[in-house]
């Protein structure tokens, strides 16, 4: 019988395929840089505008920040259908035309948009756990009422609360792979959640381990590189403040843009991942 993924596999296999496909995840992952656009404007006004008093000014840069995070919101939700799509298509070699999944893409919109939305009600439900210690609390907090509602509320709100986070922790887990079922296996909605908590069901740790720790090497590998760029760029910065203005305001847009591309492009690693994980769960079910 087929053994499970191990954690050096999901690193090895998720690195190699976006070194190998790099040109096509990179031109998706692009579209969320285009969309900061309007983030990054509203940035530049709101510097540029030295006036205290509420002015036009003001009104452009909180309705381009507006408008770009709608845009960022909208264009990640079809970024990761896409890369989900484009990253399963390339494991199996076919070939991918851009335009053909940036149109898929657009399709499973709504279906992906639903799933997430129902997920996350799912995990606010959670937070209720905590709900009979904050009622509790309020109740003691009135001089009226005996200290003991207090006394017993914080306890309440404590273990409401470990409770509540051990349940969004397993259920992080067991739903992690319901938009592959959703995208790559043509199912409901309510399919792909019973279906990824199928797939983790008497595999929840050997999971949680293969599906956390190639991500946290992950981010601390960009976060890393991240932090070197940076210190590089406000040392560049910090020297050009005394020869040229508008130079400290063209390195400062760049940066704004380098940091939005250095968010996102770690997310097809993110991906990689998490869709060979899936895979091999399907293939060891």
């Amino acid at each position: 019988m087929a053994t499970l993924i191990s954690i050096g596999q999901v690193l090895d296999h998720s690195l190699e395929h976006c070194r190998k496909h790099y040109k096509e995840l990179l031109a998706i992952v692009l579209w969320m840089v285009a969309a900061s656009v309007p983030t990054v404007a509203s940035k530049l006004v709101a510097l540029t505008d030295t006036d205290q008093a509420l002015t036009n000014g003001d009104w452009l840069s909180f309705s381009l920040a507006l408008l770009g995070a709608l845009l960022a919101g909208v264009v990640s939700f079809w970024m990761y259908a896409t890369l989900t799509s484009a990253i399963a298509d390339q494991a199996a070699n076919k070939r991918i035309n851009l335009s053909q999944l940036y149109h898929a893409g657009w399709n499973v919109f709504w279906k992906y948009l639903g799933l997430t939305i129902l997920i996350g009600l799912i995990f606010l439900g959670l937070s209720l756990m905590t709900l009979p210690g904050l009622i509790l609390l309020l109740i003691g907090a009135s001089p009226a009422v005996s200290s003991v509602f207090s006394g017993l509320g914080l306890p309440l709100l404590f273990i409401g609360g470990l409770a509540s986070l051990a349940m969004v922790i397993k259920l992080t887990v067991q739903l992690a792979f319901s938009p592959f079922i959703l995208l790559l296996e043509k199912r409901s909605i309510i399919d792909s959640i019973t279906g990824s908590m199928a797939l983790v069901r008497g595999r929840w740790w050997a999971t949680l381990l293969r599906f956390a720790i190639p991500k946290i090497i992950y981010f601390l590998a960009f976060f890393v590189i991240g932090f070197v760029v940076f210190q590089a760029i406000a040392l560049l910065m910090t020297v050009l403040s005394t020869s040229s203005q508008a130079a400290v305001m063209i390195i400062y847009t760049l940066t704004l843009f380098l940091s939005v591309l250095l968010s996102v492009i770690v997310v097809p690693f993110i991906v990689a991942t998490d869709y060979y994980l899936y895979d091999s769960l399907q293939k060891t079910r």
